[in-house]
């Protein structure tokens, strides 16, 4: 029971229940304005065709009444041809008007005041030549008003000129409402018309259900969406504006599930990286710490010996200096609210600062690394510090990409307002898969999980200091081939 209530007040708040309320009300207040309309002009009808039949009654009984009128309105011979002509229909009140509407002969039993009037404009019109039927006209001895025949005539022994004047729907006792109750094809009619009205409200019924189904599934799929289910989708259908909205949550469902992929994923990559950082800060300092206790405790060893572990300790120092250089620059990228220090200086400078920091690291892995630059120097408008982190770690990744005897060139040129930074190197290169996936935080390529230097992040920080100096970082690679990785600045 609990159930069925919820389910039934469930049904009530739902949309088709809203437009089955408002499509049955108004389809309830068309259907009774319908019916007015059609009673009250069925007895306008009724009126019309009484006085169509009827419009030459009056220059009828203008023949009997003629020679008659001519002893006067109220003479012996005029009053008997009027109950002559009541005899034959007691209801038909019969007036003599003069020219100007006033009442001069009443031939009813009807009681009329002494100004009793009709008004001439009425008359003149239904005289008139294809009158609009039906017209009406306030009775001479009534407040109603009533369709009327008339005919001109003349009276008196001067033969003045006048209006023979016929009531025609005086005490007919008929009307809409009693043709309603007596007519078998008024019955048929209305019988019909509520039929018509049941078929248009079941058909309306059905139709919203059929139209408020997609909208029911719609609502469905977003609420499972909401849920956690977020490969829920929908067959658009047809191309209106469900289908449109359909397509709508299509494309966003489909955005939010390759975020949460994508964040699933970078969390993954973080905790790889974590692992590993903790793995490399670990093996050097462990030998850090090893070194530095056989310098300290033994006294046995040989001057070359003495002499290689302060080497070795450097380079762990070394590795651990630009592990944590990476992370600082990293953690300075990601606060957005940490503006940029923009500073225009030398861009062809510290290309060669840069190139010439890492000439000893290419010498020893025989790799031969220029720099090309046009004659005249380039001068651009950025931050200085993170312009030159974001180019060492693509010198740095091309050195490590690349094998003896290979070449890495590092070029810069200007052009429509803008500097243009290209690294390009002879070394293994990057598949198509792979591509995408370089500039991600902690993605570290094969060949950069088979050496433990790599951090991922190399790459990663090289893109969001161009996203943060509003460029783009292009890479373009194919295996074997080398790598060519490109930004530009602009102009100081």
């Amino acid at each position: 029971m609990t159930s069925l209530v919820t389910g039934l007040g469930r049904l009530g708040r739902s949309l088709y229940a809203r437009i089955a309320l408002v499509y049955l009300v108004s389809l309830l207040v068309l259907s009774v304005a319908a019916a007015w309309i059609a009673v009250s002009q069925f007895d306008r009808l009724r009126l019309e065709m009484e006085q169509r039949m009827q419009i030459d009654l009056a220059a009828n009984l203008a023949q009997v009444m003629r020679k008659p009128l001519r002893q006067g309105p109220r003479s012996s011979a005029a009053q008997d041809a009027a109950r002559l002509i009541l005899s034959i229909n007691p209801s038909l009140p019969l007036y003599l008007l003069d020219a100007r509407g006033n009442v001069i002969g009443n031939y009813t039993n009807a009681d009329c005041p002494p100004d009793a009037h009709v008004g001439v404009a009425a008359l003149n019109h239904l005289l008139g030549d294809a009158p609009m039927l039906p017209i009406f006209v306030a009775a001479p001895c009534s407040p109603l008003s009533s369709i009327f025949s008339v005919a001109r005539i003349r009276y008196g022994s001067d033969q003045r000129p006048g209006y023979l004047f016929v009531l025609l729907d005086a005490g007919s006792g008929m009307s809409a409402s009693l043709m309603l109750r007596t007519s078998s094809i008024t019955r048929t009619l209305i019988v019909a018309g509520l039929l018509a009205l049941l078929v248009s409200g079941a058909a309306g019924l059905i139709l919203f259900a059929l139209l408020t189904r997609r909208f029911s599934a719609l609502t469905e799929a977003v609420q499972r969406f909401a849920e956690g289910d977020y490969s829920q989708r929908i067959a658009p259908g047809r191309d209106d504006e469900i289908g449109q909205l359909s397509r709508a949550f299509n494309d966003m469902a489909g955005t939010i599930e390759s975020q949460l992929t994508a964040l699933r994923e970078n969390d993954r990559q973080r905790r790889e990286l974590v692992a590993t950082l903790s793995h490399d800060f670990r093996t050097s300092l462990t030998s850090l710490r090893g070194y530095a206790e056989q310098l300290r405790t033994s006294s046995e060893l040989s001057p070359q010996t003495r002499q290689a572990h302060p080497d070795a300790i450097l380079a762990n120092a070394e590795r651990l200096t630009q592990l944590a250089q990476q992370l600082s620059t990293l953690a300075r990228i990601d606060a957005y609210e940490q503006p940029l220090r923009m500073e225009p200086f030398s861009l062809t400078e510290l290309v060669y600062d840069v190139v010439g920091k890492f000439g000893p690291q290419a010498q020893t892995a025989g790799v031969m690394l220029s720099v090309h630059c046009t004659p005249r120097a380039i001068s651009v408008a950025a931050d200085i510090a993170l312009i030159d982190r974001a180019l060492a770690n693509v010198v740095d990744n091309a050195l490590h990409a690349t094998p003896a005897g290979g070449r890495v060139q590092v070029t810069v040129t200007a052009e429509g307002g803008k500097a243009f930074i290209r690294v390009a190197d002879t070394g293994v290169g990057l598949s198509a898969e792979e591509l995408p996936l370089v500039t991600q935080r902690f993605y570290r390529t094969d060949s950069g999980r088979n050496n433990s230097e790599g951090s991922g992040l190399g790459l990663a920080i090289v893109q969001e200091i161009c996203e943060r100096h509003g460029t783009r970082l292009a890479i373009r690679s194919r295996p074997g081939q080398g790598t060519q990785v490109q930004f530009d600045l602009r102009l100081a």
